[in-house]
């Protein structure tokens, strides 16, 4: 029995999301752990402007968590998913994911970070780096290559 026995894998569509969700289908393939693909919708951004585009966000959420979940599972992965909101400013996108991670009882979050340094991570903030600082359980940071030090 591996050390990580379930691994928790926030997902979006941007690269770096995409390079995590990679090696951490690797990395449960190899211990033979189970998986579960996360997408966590800032949905308080959309509700009452524009209720159109919250479900097409949504409805490419799943169609994402579906492509994965294949993807996983053709590579002999005990595999899940989960589609979370926010439905206000707070909680924060770390928040969410760090309370899947309790809820699944995940033992590692294997999460990409676009790698930001400066005024852009101070603007922008990092989830990443959230889920790190405040995770109970490890958090393997993977980047992206063509996004290191932007």
């Amino acid at each position: 029995m591996s050390i990580y026995s379930r691994i928790l894998v926030p997902i979006d569509a941007s690269s770096t999301a995409q390079t995590a969700a990679e090696q951490a289908v690797a990395l449960a393939r190899d211990l033979k752990a189970a998986l579960r693909f996360v997408a966590v919708l800032e949905s308080h951004s959309y509700v009452g402007y524009a209720p159109a585009l919250l479900e097409v966000m949504q409805n490419d959420a799943r169609l994402l968590l579906d492509g994965w979940m294949t993807r996983a599972a053709a590579q002999g992965c005990d595999v899940g998913t989960g589609l979370a909101e926010t439905t206000s400013t707070l909680p924060h996108v770390a928040d969410v994911i760090l309370a899947e991670a309790r809820r699944w009882g995940a033992d590692l979050i294997v999460i990409g970070s676009h790698g930001r340094s400066g005024v852009r991570r101070l603007v922008l903030g990092s989830v990443a780096e959230a889920v790190a600082h405040r995770s109970a359980v490890p958090v393997l940071i993977v980047h992206a290559a063509d996004n290191i030090g932007t």
